[in-house]
């Protein structure tokens, strides 16, 4: 098969999409040699190096031209190439169908809280994500959690949707002896945005500050709709035992996940969670909430800790979440034994996922779509 994958994500800085796209591109090139793949990117940076594959660079030159880059430049690239399958890893497909379909949709968040975009995306995403789940042949998405509402919010037959759980690279992702900071300390890392929930986790933290002896270490970048998270550590009288980094290199986390002794990510609701699944690859206990699709990525490896409401926006000011939070990082911090038999199931709990399923299982859908 001619197979053609969607990979504008790949010009992106970080992040899950990112992550997933290259991680299912390079186990798919690793599985056999029978496929032609092409390489749909929107810039030259960073082209060849999935060994394999061809690149097919299509320039977007600003994010505000992406519906023409989708909707008129692509199908006309697609239909000179012919490939017998498609694959939009973005959650969006063009109007116009030249090829069998397959689409990636991670989750409908966008949809269930509105509140945590800016305005172009709230704007945009709501059409984008009609289009992915009607105009495809086939859905692939990453929990059951992000099936589950695909279905109730676009009416799909469940047997147009595949879910591939995603999974780490163990060979990056593993514990070190390495220590980037001289003090003990509990590690969040995510995008700064509302739905990441860090006010609830200051919140919890200023409870119990004076019974630990860790420092609380924030990692992420403000998001267009910041949380307003320095604001509230200040209003809590946190600033000495908070410690905020916009930014950490991939190569840094391993050693950033290692020398963490809790990470507690407390979101919303997420359509998967790569935070705190390479925090268990890398040895470190977790505690998470029980948004969405958080609990299928801790399993009982993990201590999840349950909101009190369904509504997403009243999640981020759950008084009972957040004394209940506070309760487990207590009692995982004052448990030495517990700590280390939460290591020991989570680093068992990550080698349950692997990309070369998700790659498998994603070829399946190709052969199905085409």
């Amino acid at each position: 098969m001619r197979i053609a994958i969607e990979a504008r994500a790949l010009s992106a800085k970080g992040g899950g999409v990112k992550t997933y796209t290259y991680q299912l591109m390079r186990h798919l090139l690793k599985l056999n040699d029978e496929h032609e793949y092409l390489i749909l990117r929107d810039s030259v940076g960073q082209t060849g190096v999935l060994a394999g594959a061809r690149d097919v660079v299509m320039p977007l030159w600003h994010e505000g031209l992406l519906p023409v880059w989708l909707q008129y430049q692509l199908p006309r690239m697609l239909k000179k190439l012919e490939p017998d399958v498609v694959h939009f890893t973005k959650a969006d497909v063009p109007w116009r169908k030249v090829a069998p379909t397959v689409v990636t949709i991670f989750d409908i968040i966008p949809l269930l809280f509105p509140e945590s975009q800016a305005l172009s995306r709230r704007l945009y995403w709501p059409g984008a994500l009609r289009r992915a789940a009607t105009q495809s042949d086939w859905i692939v998405t990453i929990s059951e959690a992000s099936k589950r509402d695909i279905i109730r919010q676009f009416g799909v037959d469940t047997e147009r949707i595949t879910v591939t759980l995603p999974a780490v690279d163990w060979q990056h992702f593993r514990p070190v002896g390495e220590r980037l900071f001289d003090y003990p300390y509990i590690l969040f890392i995510g995008t700064r945005d509302k739905r990441k929930n860090v006010g609830a986790l200051l919140r919890a933290f200023a409870a119990i500050k004076n019974d630990v002896s860790q420092r609380l270490v924030i990692v992420g970048k403000r998001a267009l709709k910041a949380d307003n998270a320095e604001r509230e550590a200040q209003r809590l009288g946190l600033s000495e035992h908070v410690e905020f980094k916009d930014y950490m290199s991939y190569h840094q986390l391993p050693a950033l996940y290692s020398g963490a002794d809790l990470f507690v990510w407390p979101s919303v609701y997420e359509g998967w969670g790569f935070p705190p699944q390479e925090a268990m690859a890398c040895g470190t206990p977790v505690i998470v909430s029980d948004g969405g699709a958080i609990p299928e990525v801790v399993g009982r490896a993990g201590e999840v800790v349950a909101f009190t409401t369904d509504d997403l926006t009243e999640r981020t000011h759950d008084g009972v979440f957040e004394k209940n939070l506070a309760a487990a990082i207590g009692e995982v911090l004052g448990n030495e034994a517990k700590r280390a038999d939460m290591r020991r199931r989570g680093l068992e709990r990550v080698r349950q996922f692997s990309w070369d399923d998700v790659a498998q299982r994603t070829l399946d859908v190709y052969k199905k779509a085409a």
